[in-house]
């Protein structure tokens, strides 16, 4: 269904239909209506509008879950205006690329951000400091090709040079993603939705659309809370949450603290994960303990592309194998897709290949660079079907005789060691299948241009049962010489970045005392 109308005209519309409904749930307990969400909104967006901010100028926000980050955000939408969700914790040499490359006009903070003029040159704008306004914006960019041209938000991303890149995704990609989550997850005006992910993470695009774009309830957890186990998961239920979503490693971290039990969350009907890997042996757990009472869903999807593409039901038939990780199942509905192997040609079903997307989910490029949008968004080779302009995502994948795609693993983690292609999330994922494991993350350390060794880091939580030469022996019974981990580290917990995900190059670091 197409929507001839702004992300944030949509919101006002909403918002007048349930203006009494709890937009946010905060912290402190009390809830922040639609209406005064949208009135909020406006107060900033006329703010900006006075200085001059218009359709297509960026504006940096730095918030940490505030009901005022929020309404910035919306404020944005309403003019036009990309916004950008920063990091505040990130050193200053990446934050001045991403404010050069944005050219943000402003930065917006809330009382609680780390960012100060003397990190920046951007003019930063308090939050708190905005009155109300007077002004009622009116957008006019109302035709589809113009929708579909303007980026509601810029999403930065690392790159493979070390240099974030700013993904930008347009007005008409999110509105069929929150028609697309609406209709998957039975999205509703008595759901409440889980926002643990970090805003400058793009598991937040979820968080943030299909529960404010649909008229649910977002409980906003800020980062010091998402830290603290036992109280998140107090939060969450207070909130009396229904829907959940985060990358993997937090339910494993919460699993390993006991802080899941069977009266967790007794509301909860969703249980969302995506973003890397969730091996088997963990989410079997996960599954024993709410499988019977709520749907557990692995969805994947990269930023470049509207955040989710795939999105599968966990059921008991995935565990028939305990080994590896489940599989991504079907891309959604505003997806097309080609497999392409080695000479950019279509693999075989069943064989192993790049997962190219296609369609009008495809995001816009990256802002302002030019070659890196030239080497990940193609125009798919002559003579494929589908044709058109797709997003490299860097993803090895295969697809089954039924149409479901499993993930093999990514192009930059495969490796050719001793002759052989690896690729390394196969040692994880037979790593994490083994008694006593929690989590796996294996990494490849260079010797020389031609030689190098494999290492392993396993975290076993408490237990001292587990010893590297057990799982070793272990892996020898599972894996061909040539794949066997030169060593085996054990740690409490593997390090996280900050989105939650294993940090590889901090594991690199501590193996060869130097960050790549």
């Amino acid at each position: 269904m197409g929507h001839p109308c702004s992300l944030g005209r949509r919101f006002t519309a909403l918002a007048s239909s349930i203006p009494s409904l709890p937009a946010l749930h905060l912290p402190s307990g009390t809830t922040v209506s639609y209406a005064d969400l949208d009135r909020r909104s406006d107060d900033i967006a006329s703010f900006l509008h006075r200085k001059g901010v218009g359709p297509g100028d960026v504006i940096a926000l730095a918030h940490n879950k505030s009901a005022d980050g929020y309404a910035a955000m919306l404020a944005g939408l309403k003019l036009g205006a990309p916004y950008v969700n920063l990091d505040d914790q990130i050193p200053a040499e990446r934050m001045a690329h991403i404010l050069n490359s944005a050219r943000a006009r402003f930065i917006l903070r809330d009382d609680d951000s780390l960012i100060s003029k003397a990190t920046v040159s951007t003019p930063i704008v308090s939050l708190a400091d905005i009155s109300p306004g007077d002004y009622r914006p009116e957008f006019q960019f109302l035709t589809p090709e113009e929708l579909s041209k303007l980026p509601a938000y810029l999403m930065f991303t690392s790159g493979s040079t070390g240099v974030p890149k700013g993904a930008m995704i347009s007005h008409a990609s999110v509105h069929r993603f929150v028609d697309w989550a609406r209709d998957e997850f039975e999205i509703g005006h008595a759901d409440v939705i889980t926002n643990v992910n970090p805003m400058y993470f793009d598991n937040s695009v979820f968080d943030f659309y299909a529960a404010l774009f649909n008229g649910a309830g977002l409980v906003a957890l800020p980062r010091e809370l998402v830290k603290q186990p036992g109280p998140l998961v107090k939060a969450v239920q207070s909130a009396g949450a229904t829907i959940w979503f985060s990358v993997p490693s937090l339910l494993i971290y919460l699993q390993s603290m006991r802080q899941l039990g069977p009266g967790t969350w007794p509301v909860m009907r969703r249980i969302i994960f995506g973003g890397e890997g969730f091996p088997k042996s963990e989410l079997k757990r996960l599954f024993d303990l709410f499988g019977h009472r709520c749907r557990l869903v692995n969805v994947y999807g990269p930023t470049e592309c509207t955040c989710i593409c795939s999105a599968d039901m966990i059921s008991a038939g995935d565990f028939a194998s305990p080994e590896g990780l489940p599989k991504l199942g079907k891309l959604t509905r505003d997806f097309e897709f080609l497999v392409l192997g080695d000479a950019d040609e279509p693999v075989a079903r069943g064989a192993a290949g790049e997962l190219c997307l296609l369609g009008g989910q495809v995001g816009l490029g990256y802002i302002n660079d030019p070659e890196r949008t030239e080497l990940a968004f193609q125009q798919s080779p002559e003579g494929c079907t589908p044709s058109g302009r797709m997003y490299r995502t860097g993803d090895l994948v295969r697809q089954d005789e039924q149409g479901d795609f499993w993930f093999v693993g990514r192009k930059d983690n495969q490796i050719k060691h001793q002759g052989y292609r690896i690729e390394l999330e196969e040692i994880d994922a037979a790593l994490a299948a083994l008694p006593g494991v929690i989590q796996a993350a294996t990494i490849y350390v260079k010797a020389s241009a031609t030689s190098g060794r494999i290492v392993a880091f396993v975290a076993t939580g408490a237990s001292t049962s587990v010893s590297s030469q057990a799982l070793g022996e272990q892996l020898e019974q599972k894996l061909p010489a040539y794949m066997l981990p030169a060593s085996i580290q054990l740690l409490p917990q593997l390090p996280k970045n900050a989105n939650g995900k294993v940090d590889r190059k901090a594991l690199r670091a501590s193996s060869t005392g130097m960050a790549e």
